[in-house]
């Protein structure tokens, strides 16, 4: 079975009434779970590019050179005023050889400065713009092997396993679209097919997901790099333990408390 678009999601969402009105736009961040914690987006790195510069030195070489047109929009540079951060926006492959899983950790305990005070995001890093040899952690999006991963954690936990009823929100920035809701339902294996890479309508992953008993949910915003899964302790902690994923807790009871 596929996922499919429901045509009248008022119902499925009525539960979600009470979350602010701005969260449709970029992300329902809905509460009352047992536990939960942060899927960090992955990131990847290749040594053979160290030492190349950020993205946007590479970028603003390859105007000077001719390499590369400038994006001119109605006749504004806009090359001019902008900075390549190489972070990609939206659902991105896992890269092959020779680019290698790189750790939040690692780059965090550089001794560079960051600010903690909002959840994973762009803030946490010291970059304007990252260095050509990373592939920062993907805004807006689980990356294809987070993905994966989460998708087969919560499977193993959940009523009926690959075929457990899910619903499927996405929020007005990730669909581009600010008149119709987008909601899908169906088996959380076919998740993966609403994803372009996978032949699906959309350059994210789901804004939220969670089956119909809503024993757990996964949110990610679109300004974020990281997703938070919320649901039992058990569940929780098999995302946690997960080889392939790197997870971080994360609240604002956290921050306000150091």
């Amino acid at each position: 079975m596929a996922m499919k678009r429901v045509e009248a999601p008022a119902a499925l969402l009525t539960w979600l009434a009470d979350r602010p009105v701005r969260e449709a736009t970029t992300g329902y961040d809905a509460v009352g779970w047992q536990s939960s914690t942060w899927v960090l987006h992955a990131m990847y790195e290749n040594p053979g590019l160290a030492g190349l510069g950020t993205h946007d030195e590479l970028h603003r070489h390859r105007l000077e050179s001719g390499d590369l047109a400038p994006e001119i929009i109605g006749g504004i540079n806009l090359d001019e005023d902008t900075t390549d951060t190489g972070i990609p926006l939206g659902f991105v492959v896992r890269p092959g050889s020779p680019w290698r899983r790189a750790l939040w950790s690692q780059h965090l305990t550089e001794g560079q400065a960051s600010n903690r005070s909002y959840p994973p995001c762009h803030r946490w890093f010291p970059h304007r713009s990252w260095p050509v040899a990373v592939q920062p952690p993907p805004e807006g999006s689980l990356d294809e092997e987070s993905l994966d991963a989460l998708l087969e954690t919560v499977s193993r936990l959940s009523v009926d396993g690959p075929g457990t009823d899910c619903v499927a929100f996405y929020a007005s920035l990730p669909a581009g679209d600010f008149d119709d809701q987008h909601v899908w339902r169906g088996p959380l294996s076919a998740v993966p097919e609403l994803i372009e890479e996978r032949g699906g309508p959309y350059p994210f992953s789901p804004t939220n997901l969670w089956p119909t008993d809503r024993s757990w949910f996964i949110w990610t915003d679109w300004d974020l790099f990281g997703t938070k899964v919320s649901g039992s302790e058990q569940l929780v902690e098999a995302v946690k333990s997960h080889s392939a994923l790197e997870t971080v807790d994360w609240s604002p009871a956290q921050v306000s408390s150091t």
